[in-house]
């Protein structure tokens, strides 16, 4: 009795236990969150303290180095562009319009000049002394001559195209043409010279406005850089274009790379929202995310990128989360984990550089798009290694192919180097797999394999000491895997699942039918509330045992919910008989019921073996196996025990049909009447109906 109330303890403190974890989700994210973070932080001052703090750049000092071009661009040289359109600019002096005014003041003053007007003409008073002084006839011959020829000088001017004064020599052949005499011809002259003007003025403004217009229509001058062109020579003088460019192409300041990491920090806070994406899109499906494990290797392939990128293989180490994801991870999580973690790779190894951007992000998302083709039956680590190869020529190939159409650096030296480095990159994930699974208890196919192998130590014991149990798992594992196969399940998962669902028999393997003798059934003289008890327990115990040979999490999980809340009804029933007034829950499993897929398929194949064998006398052909198979599935569903899992109709339909196909596969297609009949030769004694009862339950 104290033995069943001990396990009604234990798995109460289970749920207990699962609740806080569920609980301590919003903490685990966090966790994650601040563990990239510091992956970030870490990556980012190794590169600076390593590169950039040594041989960065600081704007308006002299180079520490000599940079080279990375990526091939084009860019507007601003400092040419603008010395060529000053020296544009500076070719025009002024622009020269007609000054109307000045035009109409001189024809006034040559009419007042004709008119004997000195004063109104506003010439010099040196002038009209001298012309005061003239007898009246030479002083109106002067006269008349200036006006003559002042009004023939300014009649060309409105007619011509361009706007200037005459020359000293033109003025002397309009005077000469006169036949004056020569003290009258200086006077002349002289009163020209003193009434004519520039007939043009510069219009300032016009003139800003057409050295602007002229410079603003030539085009800006642009520079090609392809791969391997000097950007900078070492000791020239950082300009503040040059700067821009060295940042473009993926070159960082001396000084720490605040905007990096800021860029970088604040697409690690939309993490936790960006790989529960599939379950938002598939309307709540939960995955079993271990949030820490898949921050820790982000984190390992953020550095193998990193390392890569110095070999000269930049993106394929994208190959090392490849394996670590999707050896554990679902097809929808893996492509988020690895698509989102090569985005902000190529932030942290490439700086603002499109191309280094691009060509990291396509590699990742060509990875993430392929990679889980290639892991779907690993079978062995030499397979792995050979899976991981072949996984990984498709995003070199996708490199290949990015280069080609950015321009970047395409020879057969970047394709050689890239196929060592990925040959390199398989052989860490391989080593380092077996840290994963052991550190952050994860299941890839490859530990689910060794855990599945008859020479594991719980396998080899339960075989001697229980051999009934050992078969039924064997046969278990059967079935649920070829469900599971059907389905597209983690057929590895259940198949270890199954193997280790019942080792709790171990503490009592005499105490269930498959482990007795024929004709022997020690519950007989057991009262059925005790043998109730003792067939719980085994849930209990095989935690106990689970966790003294340290059982994987994810292995637990099948023990802890293969019955589910069934109940012992045989034992209630005989309880009642015997006059036994004991509550109904007494005699039920504590739970908790299948909460995923994988343990809810292994709860129904694990009923069906029991009840098909236990049933076997009444079994003739493949109507009876389809009706007792029927028959478990929907008293399952009745007693609500798939409640918390999302099977569909059509998932419980194709189940079932896997469960009679590997039912009679298991026989070797030999009929169930046969098979029955060959049982019963060999079975003299048949079990009691008392048996057949216990065994139904018990399983």
């Amino acid at each position: 009795m104290s033995n069943g109330i001990s396990s009604f303890k234990f798995l109460k403190k289970l749920k207990r236990l699962k609740s806080r974890l569920m609980e301590g989700e919003g903490t685990v994210r966090l966790y994650s969150v601040i563990l990239l973070v510091l992956f970030a932080v870490m990556l980012l001052s190794v590169r600076w303290f390593f590169d950039e703090g040594r041989y960065g750049f600081v704007e308006g000092h002299p180079a520490p180095r000599s940079y080279l071009t990375i990526s091939p661009m084009k860019y507007v040289d601003e400092d040419k562009t603008k010395l060529l359109r000053d020296r544009v600019q500076n070719t025009i002096s002024g622009v020269l319009v007609r000054d109307s005014d000045a035009l109409n003041s001189m024809t006034t003053q040559f009419k007042m000049l004709e008119a004997g007007d000195l004063e109104g003409a506003m010439i010099s008073k040196d002038l009209i002394t001298l012309l005061n002084q003239l007898p009246k006839t030479k002083k109106e011959t002067a006269l008349n001559a200036v006006a003559k020829i002042g009004f023939n000088i300014l009649l060309k001017e409105n007619n011509a195209d361009t706007f200037s004064n005459p020359t000293p020599e033109a003025l002397w052949l309009e005077i000469e043409s006169l036949d004056l005499p020569m003290d009258l011809n200086n006077l002349i002259y002289q009163l020209l010279e003193d009434v004519l003007r520039p007939a043009v003025k510069v219009d300032e403004e016009l003139t800003q406005n057409l050295r602007s217009d002229l410079a603003s229509s030539l085009k800006p001058i642009e520079q090609y850089l392809k791969v391997g062109d000097v950007i900078v020579e070492k000791g020239e003088i950082i300009t503040p274009q040059l700067a821009r460019i060295l940042l473009s192409q993926g070159y960082l300041q001396q000084h720490f790379p605040w905007k990096i990491f800021t860029l970088s920090f604040l697409l690690i806070l939309c993490w936790p929202f960006w790989i529960r994406l599939p379950a938002f899109a598939s309307g709540g499906q939960n995955y079993d995310l271990n949030e820490i494990y898949i921050a820790c290797v982000v984190g390992a392939y953020w550095f193998a990128e990193y390392i890569s990128g110095l070999l000269g293989a930049r993106g394929v180490a994208i190959v090392t989360l490849t394996g670590w994801a999707y050896l554990v991870l679902p097809f929808s999580l893996g492509f988020q984990v690895i698509f989102g973690a090569s985005i902000i790779a190529s932030i942290l190894m490439s700086a603002f550089s499109t191309s280094e951007i691009v060509l990291v992000s396509f590699m990742g998302l060509t990875a993430a798009m392929t990679g889980r083709f290639f892991f779907r039956d690993v079978h062995s680590r030499s397979h792995l290694w050979r899976q991981l190869f072949i996984a990984g020529l498709l995003p070199v190939f996708a490199g290949i192919f990015a280069r080609w159409a950015i321009s970047l650096e395409l020879t057969w030296q970047v394709f050689l180097i890239s196929c060592l480095a990925e040959a390199l990159w398989g052989t860490v994930v391989i080593a380092f797999l077996p840290i994963w699974e052991n550190f952050f208890d994860i299941m890839s196919p490859l530990r689910l394999m060794e855990l599945s192998y008859p020479t594991q130590p719980l396998l080899k014991k339960l075989q001697i000491e229980a051999p009934g149990t050992y078969h039924h798992s064997l046969m278990v594992g059967t079935l649920a895997e070829t469900a599971a196969d059907r389905l597209g399940m983690n057929a590895y998962l259940i198949r270890a699942g199954a193997y280790y669902h019942d080792i709790g028999k171990l503490r009592r393997p005499h105490f269930f039918v498959e482990n007795q003798m024929e004709g022997e059934n020690i519950h007989d003289e057991l009262t059925p509330s005790l043998s109730a008890l003792v067939i719980i327990a085994h849930v209990r115990e095989g935690l106990e045992i689970a966790n003294e040979y340290h059982l994987p999490a994810k292995l637990r999980q099948f023990i802890a919910e293969h019955h589910g809340t069934t109940c012992l009804s045989y034992f209630y029933r005989k309880s009642n008989s015997q006059g036994e007034k004991l509550p109904r829950e007494q005699f039920c499993y504590p739970g908790p019921r299948p909460s995923c897929r994988e343990t809810a398929l292994l709860m129904l194949a694990d009923s069906v073996e029991a009840a098909v064998r236990a049933d076997r006398k009444n079994i003739s052909g493949i109507q009876d196996l389809e009706k007792v198979i029927s028959g478990v599935i929907d008293s399952k569903v009745a007693e609500g025990q798939l409640d918390n899992v999302d099977f569909t109709l059509k998932d419980l339909s194709e189940i079932k049909e896997a469960l009679i196909y590997a039912l009679q596969s298991v026989y070797h297609g030999r009929k169930v009447k046969e098979i029955q009949s060959s049982e019963e030769e060999d079975k003299k004694d048949t079990t009691s109906e008392l048996t057949q009862e216990n065994l139904k339950n018990e399983n």
